[in-house]
Parts: C-alpha cells; structure tokens; sequence
C-alpha cells in the first residue's frame, strides 16, 4: 500500500533535487523535525550510517550533525572526566563547549566573562541521568542555559559546522575530480528557529515526520523501555513543534511506517533512489 505524504510548500523536491534546480557551490541542508520517538535520528542514520567508510550515495556526499552535539559533549564531559583535579577539567571542558556554542570568537557573541562561568557552574551543578539513560533531562536544561540571552545560538553554530564541512569536502576535491552534491542532514529541528535558519538558506529543506501520541509512545516504550517525564514531555523542545509543522517543506505522516518505509519515504521526497547509489 503507497504511503501518503503531506507536502506543505509548493515545490517539486524531485525536481530541485535531481533538475539541478538548487545553487551550486552550496551545501543542501536537509533539517528533520519531529517529536521524540518520530524518527528522526534513526532515518539519518539509515541514510548516513555510523562510522561508515563511504558516505557517497544516491550520487550525493552526505554528512551527518545535531543541534545537541555540544549537549552530548558536555553530558560526556561531566560523566566521564573523573581522578584528580576532576571539578577544573570538568568546567574546563564545559567552558570550551560553550566557547564553541557562541562562536569562537571574543568579537563575536561571547557572552562577557563573569557571565560565561556563571554558565559554566550553572551546566556543572545540573543533575544528569544515571548511565544507560538518554540524558535528555540535562541535555533540556543545558540548552535552555546556553540559549539564554543568545537564542540563536544552536541556529548560529550548526550553519556554522556546515559550512565548514563543505569546505573541508571541497578542498578536499581534485582539480579534474567531479564534485558531487553535498548534502548535511540535521537531525533534531525542534525550534522555530531553527527550522527558519535552514529555510534561509540558498539550499534549505525540513521535513516534518508526524506522528499520534499512541505511536510514538510505542516507539519511545521499544527503544527507550520507559516514555518521557511530565518535565521533560512539557519542556519547549517538545510544546512547540506544531511552529516547526506549519513552516515546514514537508510533512510525513509516519503512523503506519517503520524505519525501513520512513527512510525510503523521505528519499522518495528528495527525489533519490537506492538504483542511483554510487
């Protein structure tokens, strides 16, 4: 049974894709947006595997970030930095993390210096989820810390980590070598914001994959063993995505379809196929 697709702009993603449509010496962007339990890391994992040696396929060269990669370093930092000193290097670490965050420029948006340490010792006395546990408590709660007073911060820094993958891609090329089309997926659009940043972009697209509750109470039950807290279901990465929804370039309504039919739903919008792998 062909599964329906809720489109929500009017363009043609074949055409834009494979009609060469979209600007050249331009990365594409695709952001993937959604609830927990909607999919979103798994189908680009399934399109960028981890720790795969050959990331061109479908004829593109693909790459694979999230918004909450600084989050997840610093969820590593204070969990796994222990011996002596462990207190400096931990805030160390964390300091460093939030440099990066905001730019990693003193004539940029630094925050000013008291006020970066208060930051840091704000992250370093969170709690954090035991281990085996998705730190999604911590990871809420040190990004609306980084996000405050500066909310475009994780906008800022992923177009940022794009633009610098497609370059080191680029130069990376052979004089007489074709260049392939770069394309970097985003796995975790949950802000209005941020689908906006990729949507500004010369090559900018965010699908939307939606859900019931029912259903992606099920999917959070098999993959996590245990669905998120009243906290951590009402925090603002969650209560307002149905903003994300309605500017979104397309909407996958995703109830009847595991991984394997998402997957190859969201490359049937962009217009790829699994004969064009290279």
């Amino acid at each position: 049974m062909k599964k329906e697709c809720h489109l929500t702009r009017k363009r043609d993603i074949i055409h834009y894709m494979n009609n060469t449509t979209f600007k050249k010496q331009q990365p594409i962007i695709i952001g993937l947006a959604g609830k927990a339990g909607s999919g979103k890391t798994s189908v680009a994992e399934a399109i960028v595997p981890k720790a795969g040696f050959e990331s061109l396929r479908y004829g593109m060269k693909w790459d694979h970030i999230f918004y909450a990669l600084p989050l997840y370093e610093m969820a590593s930092s204070k969990k796994n930095i222990q011996g002596s000193n462990s207190e400096s290097r931990k805030k160390y670490a964390l300091h460093d993390t939030l440099y990066e965050i905001y730019g990693k420029s003193s004539i940029g948006i630094i925050p000013d210096y008291d006020l970066l340490v208060e930051k840091v010792n704000q992250i370093y006395n969170l709690g954090i989820e035991s281990e085996g546990i998705k730190p999604r408590s911590f990871l809420q709660k040190a990004g609306d810390i980084c996000r405050d007073g500066y909310t475009d911060c994780f906008c800022h820094w992923a177009i940022y980590k794009t633009m610098n993958l497609y370059r080191k891609y680029v130069s990376s090329i052979d004089e007489d070598a074709e260049e392939n089309p770069f394309c970097v997926i985003i796995s975790d659009v949950r802000y209005e914001n941020e689908a906006k940043s990729i949507l500004k972009m010369p090559n900018g697209i965010v699908i939307y994959y939606s859900a019931t509750e029912e259903t992606l109470n099920n999917r959070l039950l098999k993959r996590d063993g245990r669905l998120s807290t009243t906290e951590q279901s009402s925090h603002s990465s969650e209560m307002f995505l149905d903003k994300v929804k309605d500017i979104a370039s397309f909407v996958i309504e995703t109830d009847n379809m595991d991984i394997e039919e998402q997957t190859q739903a969201t490359l049937n919008l962009l217009g790829l196929q699994e004969k064009n792998n290279a």
